[in-house]
């Protein structure tokens, strides 16, 4: 090719500006939509990326099979360091142990993570200072870092070398300024301080690097040419010896002699690592899911690229005489190729930069669709990388056209009779559509699936009215006798008419404390414990199955209905002692019924417990999780969430709430979300795949009926003498509409025989991941053959009425 075939070729595409436009557009759009998955693609895979040899990085996780969920959890006790340094392996070890403080500056309350790093961390993480000296800096106790951002958050300006900040009494300095961590890393902060920090109190640290049963922080170790397993080995080996000296050997046995796993991962698949249920630093993704992005990225690529080579194609068609006379005059097929490529590629390179251009534009909101900062995209890199891909697109899909007109013969042509198109060809343009219309039923299946299950998960019901609920987060740091005041000082707030607290919400995925019981028959069964005050049943109404629900008594101030109403509420208070199974965790001790587990004691180590009575089966995580064996226990002291039930929105209570919250707990900010919400969080990520699925159905719907509007203009006049002769024949209009849409009829029922088999295989394994599904789900695959049913009406219905318009005498004349 040379640069007069680039003239040339944009000469003729501007002689037909609505078909180029119409080309440059389609190709445009499915660009931008493969521009903006792949930069979402290029930033998931390059998490971590700006830490030196992020491959032989590795962090530890482990799984402590005591819980009644073991699942792997991405924080370790601190004795776990010294193992490894004393264990003889060539290992560089950091810890990163996360301090979350509230401070005060100028008058502002601030909620800070100070990140306690080894000495270390500067050369394992790559880490220099733009003012000051990290390493000088993390030497000291009273030593700071902040990142830009977290200088501008505490001080309102990066100049903030030099400042200092009092944090419970203790003064911290800001000695280095570093710069701003990527965005895409499983480990970020804003402030660091080094290991003999001042936020520790005297003795605390050093008794901490004694203590297995606290989870410090992130434990990373560089490790080139030591195998994974030999990293994990010291310290499972350490840790089991210490479970198995608190717990006895006993215990050890039951769970096959290996309590605590430990496992690593190299930092570089850190963000991959969903089996992952406990970590600092982020969201994570499925590596499946994001390899799917890509594909569906290439997807509309295709589709794209497939809407171009029909228009192309019959734009080819319709220069039959030029090609003739070109091929006389002594054009070979070189020359001729390289003409059609060249225009390809011109389309192709014009489509990228208006793709880029939309990507751009459309590269904020679809930021916020993912929740990922994609702002760094538009590189110089993936400005050349978008390019490469336009070129080799137009590329491609220059072949086909070029191979049209290289098979267009003169004789033929300058007869007058080169509109017509070889046998295959037809073919191969009604397959493309085909595989347009598939793609296009195949994600509005997928996305209407997605949709509707991520709304009925958001929709769950736990067992109780929770859209009448506010949940309270209060701080840990708040002391208990200050909870339990105000607790009871909600009974004066207007608007509100029962509260009660808990652990954790429900619908929230945290896996809760469990341990062992043991019922009267000697069976014993490791169940999750869910603690409670005793007017939770009777502020949320659950009314026990058998037996008694724990006394309100506690909230006597609270709307009456809530305190004696319900039924089974006992007007005793409860012991200490009392505790209340579900029905499952009542079988899973051996009781014959629920009612039998009723009154009988049950042992928790050495302790008896009084079950008083049997809750009914609450939903306290997701729809992903099944409902397990619980425990409910009277504990106010950690019961740390406030469930209010209220007349009010979340907003007006928090408002209401505000001189209160201010009261009880100054300096201590209170998050104040509707209790429904947690669940919407648990459902968050489906929600975005199923917008992004719907962002991929409006593109590839679009091309799709594009591409059949374009096949049906071509067939039409194509088998203009064939309709008209049907017509001289005594044809009516419904038995031309009919043979005009029984060639679409079979196309679509072709495409619906590509895409739903797939589509429901897809929908099957993810729905695999719920415990509790919606019926509704499966009518996407007859919803979205609707959709393309409709779509092909609509894209065929002009050319249809224009085939059963033609004029018999006309049609001929022009087929001569």
């Amino acid at each position: 090719m040379h640069l007069r075939d680039f003239r040339i070729g944009w000469r003729m595409l501007a002689r037909q500006p609505l078909h180029t436009a119409a080309m440059l557009l389609g190709l445009a759009v499915g660009l931008a939509a493969a521009f903006l998955l792949l930069a979402l693609v290029h930033y998931s895979f390059s998490y971590d990326s700006a830490v030196p040899d992020n491959r032989n990085v590795y962090v530890f996780k482990h799984k402590l099979k005591l819980l009644a969920e073991p699942l792997w959890i991405e924080q370790m006790p601190l004795p776990a360091r010294d193992v490894l340094a004393n264990s003889g392996l060539p290992l560089t070890l950091c810890t990163v142990n996360p301090h979350a403080r509230t401070v005060k500056v100028d008058g502002r309350l601030h909620e800070v993570v100070f990140n306690e790093v080894s000495d270390t961390f500067p050369a394992m993480f790559g880490v220099r200072a733009v003012a000051g000296d990290l390493v000088a800096t993390l030497a000291r106790p009273d030593g700071l870092a902040l990142t830009p951002r977290g200088a501008l958050e505490l001080f309102g300006t990066m100049a903030a070398l030099g400042r200092t900040l009092d944090v419970d009494g203790r003064v911290l300095r800001v000695l280095a300024l570093l710069p701003e961590p990527q965005p895409n890393t499983t480990l970020p902060y804003t402030a660091l301080v080094g290991e003999g920090t001042v936020l520790w109190k005297p003795g605390e640290r050093e008794q901490q690097r004694h203590n297995w049963t606290g989870l410090a922080g992130k434990l990373y170790a560089r490790a080139p040419g030591v195998q994974a397993q030999a990293m994990a080995a010291p310290v499972q080996l350490e840790a089991n010896r210490v479970v198995a000296a608190m717990l006895g050997a006993n215990e050890m046995r039951r769970v096959g002699g290996t309590m605590v796993e430990v496992a690593v991962t190299p930092l570089a698949d850190a963000y991959f690592d969903t089996d992952v249920a406990v970590f600092l630093g982020g969201p994570r993704a499925s590596k499946a899911l994001v390899l799917a992005l890509a594909a569906l990225a290439l997807l509309i690529l295709a589709l794209a690229a497939t809407n171009y080579v029909n228009l192309a194609t019959v734009r080819v068609l319709a220069r039959g005489r030029e090609i003739a006379v070109r091929k006389t005059l002594g054009a070979g097929a070189g020359r001729l190729a390289a003409q059609f490529v060249a225009e390809s590629v011109a389309v192709a390179l014009a489509a990228a930069s208006l793709g880029l251009l939309l990507a751009w534009l459309l590269l904020p909101v679809f930021s916020s669709l993912m929740d990922r900062p994609l702002a760094h995209f538009l590189s110089p890199a993936s400005l050349l990388a978008a390019l490469a891909i336009g070129i080799g697109t137009g590329l491609v899909c220059g072949i086909w056209p070029a191979r049209i007109a290289l098979r267009v013969l003169p004789a033929r042509a300058l007869a007058g009779r080169a509109g017509s198109e070889p046998a295959g060809g037809a073919w191969l343009r009604r397959a493309l559509t085909v595989f347009q219309f598939a793609a296009a039923i195949s994600l509005c299946a997928l996305a209407l699936a997605v949709g509707w299950q991520a709304r009925f998960a958001a929709q769950a019901d736990p067992g109780f009215a929770v859209d009448e609920f506010v949940l309270l987060h209060l701080r840990q740091e708040a002391k208990a006798e200050t909870r339990q005041a105000f607790h009871a000082a909600l009974a004066r707030v207007p608007g509100v008419v029962g509260a009660t607290a808990i652990d954790l919400p429900f619908g929230h995925p945290m896996v809760r404390n469990s341990t062992a019981f043991r019922g009267p028959s000697g069976v014993e069964r490791r169940f999750e414990m869910t603690l409670v005050d005793p007017g939770f049943f009777a502020v949320t109404g659950i009314a026990p199955v058998a037996g008694v629900g724990f006394n309100s008594g506690f909230n006597s101030g609270f709307n009456a209905s809530f305190n004696a109403g319900v039924e089974g509420t006992r007007p005793s208070a409860p012991q200490k002692n009392d505790i209340m199974l579900n029905g499952a965790a009542a079988r899973a001790l051996g009781f014959a019924s629920e009612g039998a587990a009723v009154g009988q004691v049950v042992t928790m180590g050495d302790m008896s417990l009084r079950v008083v009575g049997i809750a009914p089966p609450l939903r306290h995580r997701g729809l992903r999780y099944p409902s397990t064996a619980m425990v409910y226990m009277v504990e106010q002291a950690r019961a740390n969430v406030i469930m209010v039930r209220t007349t009010l929105d979340a907003a007006s209570l928090e408002q209401t709430l505000a001189p209160l919250l201010s009261r009880y707990f100054p300096g201590l900010p209170t998050r104040v979300q509707p209790a429904r919400g947690v669940f919407e969080e648990g459902s968050a990520d489906d929600w975005r795949i199923a917008r992004l699925l719907t962002l991929g159905t409006v593109v590839a719907t679009g091309i799709a009926a594009f591409g059949i509007y374009v096949l049906a203009a071509g067939s039409v006049q194509r088998r203009g003498r064939e309709i008209a002769l049907r017509k001289l024949h005594g044809a009516g209009r419904r038995a031309i509409g009919l043979l005009v849409g029984t060639e679409f009829a079979l196309l679509l029922l072709a495409a619906a025989v590509m895409a739903l088999p797939p589509a429901g295989f897809v929908i099957a394994h993810y729905l695999a991941g719920f415990a509790v599904t919606t019926t509704y789900v499966w009518w996407a695959l007859p919803a979205a053959l609707l959709i393309g049913v409709l779509t092909a009406c609509c894209a065929t219905l002009r050319h249809a009425i224009a085939a059963m318009r033609v004029m018999p005498a006309v049609a001929l004349r022009q087929g001569e």
